[in-house]
């Protein structure tokens, strides 16, 4: 019992002093919240001063500087198109001829001066774009995409584009210079990168999004359904967080367009700078019995939409693989764009074969004649018919060809030059050209209608049939068809002021966007994969073999890796031997591949220094092999974050570039700890380090042959990981959300494969015609890539197009590797995931 009284005592006093402890803590920390009334109101006011500037003020600025670009370019090319028709009109009157050539030199020169800008300016600012802004938002930098000289570039030379009259669109070229303007402004913030708002990369990627958005509302006045297209053409996912950002930018474009027109902006060009097609549609435009035509005008522009992406696919392959094409225009681009040119000039000659495709006019003019209230066949000044300055448009030269037939020419001619011509070497939009093909094929379906039943299907008296309406469905259906976006209908709506059109317009569009999803990609991925980007397409729909195939078909088996076992010798050889992997797996031994982590291939070089003194050749190691220019293009986030420039022997490295692709961007590695941080030995033993370390050829030998310290290794404790029975369609979901370059394929712990970027996208290069596919293992060249050189090899083969896994622990051996130079921009690393 006294034993027992003295524990009750000990225990009490012990809880006294917790308690103490306890009060004494609070107190302090109580102590030390309080704050001053002054400290309390500067603390708000810069909470609030943030508040408008990181949200409201970047977000207005990138609307009012996208849309003054806009203004400006619009007014530019307005005075081009002006001048070209004064001066053929003055031509005109003293020599058909001379009209005939000033005609052809004006287009010609203006897409060749064009052409001139993007060649000594930027070579980034030819084509649309939207499909190098989609690749840079999902992770990959594409050098000088996102530079000011792009910027200066893309105006001048879409001004001179349009401005020729060449059949392009502006809704590309201004995404593209909504996203730079967007990548200029987080540059011009760089001041506030002590705040981590600014910092953030998320943040970028963010901007960008803003930027799409303002670009499309620019080239319609449409803010809201420019906000969902800028979602739907550019990003997979999007954080809803961040609509009212883009909703705002957008409005902050559209009111600066409203500000414009009334105050500066001639009124004889203000219809171009609105882009504003009013439709006078009645309330009850269309019956019950007109559905049934919707849907097969969705029907066929969906089969048309397939066709003109696979037709503009196959003239950019035609051009890189054919060898005549090659020896004539291969090492001057410039001069077959301006061939291009001129053969347009000559056909689209308003005295000549042009009076019968509406030559003379703009897509603004000829867009404004499909949508109007009026039926072209009746011919009359009824309340009905056409007035005669519409007739006058599609009648021939002299006056008595059909219009329906005028229709019929105009549509199959800019379907077959509009792909040609968004292949040149010059910036060029898809959207517009589609927008008015559709509306053309939809005019042409809706006057056929109103031929058969010239009173309507229920009759005199009853609700007629209008063919602007079918033009305004085949527009948004076709547009749909070729971009794969449903935000077209909104766009519809608030491009013509009507929602009467809504319901028929989303029947055709949905129509027409599930049948040229299911034949073809859009024309946004069909350019990136002609291009080669580095980027994963999204999957079509309803094909059962990305379901029914598992990871483990494509994965790779033979892979580079590190034990505890390895010595400096074998790290020396493996990081000499693989120039292009960024991390490597961490394995328990050779028998058990038990997976621990990933190591950054930095920190194994900086590693190997240490210990070896300077090896040049784990740094400046290179293959002979020169890449295509597309391999230049592509640049890893780090390199960006480093000014562009790689890694040497004698650059000094900090905690923010030893780094791996494993690594998070909010890892502990990635901040300046100073002596917190876990590598701060390391560092500073490298900063003091002034004489570089010399061994004799023994003590290096000994050096080599000793194990690895994994003590000192930064080890990621937790990469991506995935089962065997993994289908592709969740691999594909899990990489496109998360961004991923590589995960590693495990089986109960246990290292069993790897499956990267390339094998992903080399199982689903033909969806569309073959479904997934095992890739060959004779064409891999993946970072991750099998060995051919061992004696395994067949066994590998087959195991793996076979599905099993056929590597035991017996079989798996230390790292050996062949290496090849890869395709265009197969080899390149994403960002940090």
């Amino acid at each position: 019992m006294e034993l027992l009284g003295d524990d009750e005592s000990s225990d009490t006093e012990d809880q006294n002093e917790i308690d103490e402890e306890y009060d004494a803590y609070y107190s302090d920390m109580k102590s030390s919240r309080k704050e001053t009334t002054r400290e309390f109101l500067t603390r708000q006011f810069q909470n609030i001063v943030h508040f408008f500037v990181e949200d409201w003020f970047i977000s207005a600025a990138l609307g009012f500087v996208t849309a003054i670009f806009s203004i400006f370019i619009d007014i530019g090319i307005e005075y081009l198109i002006h001048f070209r028709n004064f001066l053929l009109e003055t031509l005109e009157q003293y020599n058909n001829y001379a009209a005939f050539l000033g005609w052809v030199f004006y287009i010609t020169g203006l897409v060749y001066l064009a052409a001139l800008v993007c060649y000594g300016f930027g070579k980034q600012a030819v084509g649309s774009g939207i499909p190098e802004v989609k690749v840079i938002i999902h992770g990959f930098q594409l050098k000088n995409y996102l530079s000011g000289k792009t910027l200066i570039a893309k105006m001048i030379g879409l001004t001179l584009t349009i401005g020729s009259g060449l059949p392009v669109g502006k809704e590309g070229p201004f995404v593209h210079i909504g996203a730079i303007v967007a990548s200029l402004l987080n540059k011009i913030t760089a001041a506030c990168q002590y705040n981590a708002f600014f910092s953030n990369e998320g943040r970028a990627m963010e901007m960008l999004s803003i930027g799409c958005a303002v670009g499309i509302a620019c080239t319609f006045s449409a803010p809201m359904g420019a906000v969902l297209y800028g979602i739907e053409s550019t990003s997979k996912y999007f954080a809803v967080k961040n609509y009212w950002r883009s909703f705002f930018a957008t409005t902050c474009s559209a009111m600066l367009f409203r500000f414009a027109i009334t105050f500066f902006v001639p009124q004889h060009i203000a219809g171009t700078i609105t882009a504003y097609y009013q439709t006078y549609f009645p309330n009850e435009v269309f019956v019950v019995e007109e559905l049934g035509f919707f849907v097969c005008l969705g029907v066929m522009t969906g089969l048309l939409g397939a066709l003109f992406v696979y037709y503009h696919r196959r003239i950019a392959f035609f051009k890189r693989r054919n060898r005549i094409f090659q020896a004539l225009f291969g090492k001057s681009p410039i001069l077959f764009t301006a061939c291009c040119a001129a053969i347009f000039a000559v056909l689209v000659y308003p005295n000549g074969l042009g009076s019968y495709v509406a030559g003379k006019y703009t897509f603004r003019e000829t867009l404004v004649d499909f949508l109007s209230n009026c039926t072209l066949w009746k011919q009359t000044n009824g309340s009905e018919g056409c007035p005669p300055h519409v007739l006058e448009h599609w009648s021939g030269p002299e006056g008595d060809m059909a219009p329906i037939n005028s229709l019929l020419l105009y549509f199959l001619f800019y379907f077959i030059v509009v792909p040609i011509c968004i292949t040149l070497y010059i910036p060029s939009g898809i959207f517009v050209p589609c927008f008015v093909i559709g509306a053309c094929g939809g005019r042409i379906f809706g006057e056929i209608i109103s031929m058969i039943w010239p009173y309507g299907l229920r009759g005199i008296g009853q609700p007629q049939i209008y063919p602007g309406l079918y033009a305004v469905v085949g527009a948004a259906s076709f547009t749909g068809s070729v971009t794969h976006s449903l935000s077209i209908a909104l766009i519809v709506c608030e491009t013509t002021g009507q929602l009467c059109a809504l319901l028929p317009v989303l029947i055709a569009l949905m129509i027409s966007n599930a049948i040229c999803a299911f034949l073809q990609p859009s024309i946004y991925d069909s350019i990136i994969k002609i291009n080669g980007y580095p980027y994963l397409a999204d999957l079509p729909p309803s094909r059962m073999s990305v379901h029914q195939m598992k990871v483990e078909r494509i994965m790779v088996k033979d892979m580079y890796y590190i034990t505890r076992e390895t010595t400096y010798r074998e790290l020396r050889e493996m990081l000499l031997e693989t120039p292009t992997l960024r991390s490597y797996p961490f394995v328990t031994d050779s028998r058990s591949m038990t997976l621990l982590g990933s190591v950054a291939r930095k920190y194994l070089l900086y590693l190997i220094q240490r210990k070896l003194g300077p090896e040049p050749e784990l740094f400046g190691h290179r293959r002979s092999y020169r890449a295509p220019a597309i391999k230049s293009k592509i640049v890893r986030g780090s390199l960006a974050a480093n000014g562009g420039h790689m890694s040497s022997g004698n650059a000094l490295m900090t905690d923010r570039n030893i780094s791996g692709n494993t690594l998070l961007p909010q890892s502990p590695l990635h901040e300046d700890q100073g002596d917190r941080s876990p590598l701060a030995p390391l560092l500073y033993a490298q900063t003091n380090q002034h004489e570089p370390i010399v061994h004799s050829l023994a003590k290096r030998a000994e050096i080599l042959s000793k194990k690895l310290d994994m003590e000192e290794v930064a080890i990621d404790p937790a990469p991506f990981q995935l089962v065997r029975g993994t289908s592709l369609y969740k691999v594909h979901t899990l990489f496109s959300l998360l961004a991923l370059n590589h995960a590693y394929v495990t089986e109960k712990g246990r290292l069993v494969g790897v499956v990267a970027v390339k094998e992903l996208r080399e199982a689903l290069s033909n969806i569309y015609s073959r479904g997934a596919v095992v890739p060959r293992p004779r064409v891999r060249t993946s970072t991750f890539r099998l060995n051919p050189d061992q004696d395994l090899e067949n066994q590998l083969m087959n195991g793996q197009m076979n599905g099993e896994n056929t590597v035991d622990a017996s079989t798996v051996r230390t790292p050996r590797v062949t290496i090849e130079a890869p395709e265009d921009g197969e080899n390149e690393e994403r960002r940090n995931n």
